[in-house]
């Protein structure tokens, strides 16, 4: 707090468990697979194939940790400031903001719910997120205490279906449209998949 009891800013951090968590997946994953590539490539396969795809597979993951240490918000009473995972600054200024939206969320088991919070424009649209899966509960209600704009919240506990139902402008794109996301994500991986394919064909190394 600064003087005269005005919040000073504050800058909030995704929580740590989520890089561990993420590290901990990607070493069980690609440490099996990429042993077993060698092991069958070494003797007389395209090990220089697998050897690049390793490689490419570590950059990808230590930009991905880069973009994590980069992820935050700072909020104070004027505004509140959002870096994303890919290097996106979003800043809303108070008199932008329509309202603060809050609502449990059941996960896709819909057994369990965890809190989001959404920073509102004056038409309604999300302008900043912040998921319980990568803040807490302690950070949203930092962003409730500073932020001097109009809170709202929901008593009882929703679905993505219903936020999508009830308060589109909520939810990102590939959320409102689950089966569109699905199909992009599918040629994306094919494309992917392909070019990499051909990589290896004109290289020689198949």
């Amino acid at each position: 707090m600064v003087a005269g009891g005005t919040p000073e800013r504050v800058k909030l951090r995704p929580l740590p468990r989520i890089f561990s968590q993420g590290i901990i997946a990607v070493v069980a994953f690609m440490t099996p697979v990429f042993v077993v590539l060698y092991v069958m490539t070494i003797p007389s396969g395209p090990w220089r194939a697998v050897l690049v795809t390793q490689i490419i597979a570590t950059i990808v993951v230590v930009a991905a940790s880069a973009s994590y240490f980069r992820l935050a918000i700072w909020v104070d009473r004027t505004s509140i400031t959002e870096v994303g995972f890919f290097g996106r600054t979003v800043r809303v200024e108070a008199g932008e903001i329509g309202s603060v939206f809050v609502a449990d969320v059941f996960e896709a088991s819909g057994t369990k719910t965890l809190p989001q919070l959404f920073v509102r424009d004056k038409a309604g649209k999300q302008v900043i997120r912040m998921r319980g899966q990568f803040w807490s509960r302690e950070s949203m209600d930092r962003v409730l205490a500073i932020l001097e704009v109009p809170k709202l919240a929901r008593d009882d506990s929703v679905s993505t279906r219903e936020l999508r139902d009830e308060y589109p402008g909520l939810l990102y794109w590939f959320e409102r449209r689950p089966f569109i996301a699905g199909l992009v994500f599918t040629a994306c991986t094919i494309v992917v998949g392909a070019l990499v394919y051909a990589l290896f064909v004109v290289s020689g190394w198949t």
